[in-house]
């Protein structure tokens, strides 16, 4: 039961399912299968009408691409393209004040036919991309990857971190645990964007009873039901973003049980003062920044400040936060 979807999950579970049976990888990126935004897949080009009707909005969309393409229709006369470089330009500047690896030495898979692909300086990107590459920066500042470290994500989702992380330092070990369906997927994208031979798949670990097997320098999927294996291994680095505010407090602690003193530091992304508690998508009880506070006993918090994506603040000041922690 402590490893079960939690009641936010469950209400999308079905949808997940019934989408994998007609789903077409080539186009997981696409916009086609919109349940798949809920973790990640979706790399469509920038449009945001939010107060308009739907076939308003659906007109506009079609509008702008087809006949104003990248024009200045946006507030303060601004374009797509120049959103995108803005964009650029922030994790060219956050490289340099975190002491990270420069974006310019990387760029995004094309698998999945994402639309919202665009290249500057000869490198493709999209917007997505450029988000989880401002994720890393801001956990740099303090972890200072050299390569040779052991991370574990918990909530891989899509696995578009993963592949920024990889592509920066292709050494990393990685170990993801996930959701059935969420694991799937991201093993499917992650073996196209980093290749077959850098993947250690379920098929191989479903049936581990340690991590003895961990093979350096790979990536290995693992069902979130195995997290108690972590118990039996120290590692340098556990990542969450914006899973365990989908979670209860009670399933928050079990997961972070097994990660208090065996991880050298923490970092999160997460809804500052819980998800919502009504609803259709909702959580039974909010995991809020004081409850990291306290399940992170025998931590330091060495930094917390609201989430950036690219090109603007993830949410409201005060929504979502990102946070370190180092073990004291």
């Amino acid at each position: 039961m402590e490893f079960q979807a939690t009641e936010y999950w469950n209400a999308y579970e079905r949808a997940i399912l019934d989408t994998l049976r007609e789903l077409d990888l080539t186009q997981l990126r696409s916009g086609r299968y919109p349940v798949l935004a809920t973790f990640g897949f979706l790399d469509q080009k920038y449009f945001r009408h939010p107060n308009l009707p739907r076939w308003k909005r659906a007109a506009l969309y079609l509008l702008q691409r087809r006949v104003l393409r990248d024009r200045p229709i946006l507030p303060y006369d601004t374009s797509t393209w120049t959103i995108r470089e803005t964009a650029h330009r922030h994790c060219e500047l956050l490289a340099e004040l975190t002491g990270s690896k420069p974006v310019d030495g990387i760029e995004v898979s094309s698998f999945g036919s994402p639309s919202d692909v665009f290249e500057i300086g000869g490198r493709a990107y999209t917007m997505k991309f450029l988000s989880f590459y401002v994720r890393y920066c801001l956990a740099n500042r303090h972890l200072q990857l050299q390569g040779n470290e052991v991370i574990v994500a918990l909530g891989s989702g899509s696995g578009y971190q993963i592949e920024v992380l990889k592509k920066l330092y292709p050494d990393l070990t990685v170990l993801c645990f996930d959701l059935p369906a969420q694991l799937y997927l991201c093993e499917e994208y992650l073996s196209e964007a980093l290749g077959s031979d850098r993947i250690v798949g379920t098929d191989a670990t479903l049936e581990w009873s340690d991590l003895s097997q961990v093979r350096p320098g790979a990536v290995h999927f693992l069902g979130n039901w195995q997290a108690p294996l972590l118990q039996d291994l120290e590692f340098d680095v556990f990542w969450n973003a914006a899973s365990f505010g989908e979670m209860e407090p009670s399933v928050v602690e079990n997961y972070l049980s097994f990660v208090r003193g065996q991880a050298a530091w923490v970092y999160l992304l997460q809804a500052r003062v819980g998800r919502e508690t009504v609803g259709k998508n909702r959580v039974d009880e909010r995991t809020t920044l004081d409850d990291y506070q306290r399940m992170l006993s025998g931590y330091e918090l060495v930094e917390e400040s609201d989430a950036w994506e690219a090109h603007k603040p993830r949410s409201e000041v005060g929504g979502y936060f990102q946070g370190v922690w180092r073990r004291a």
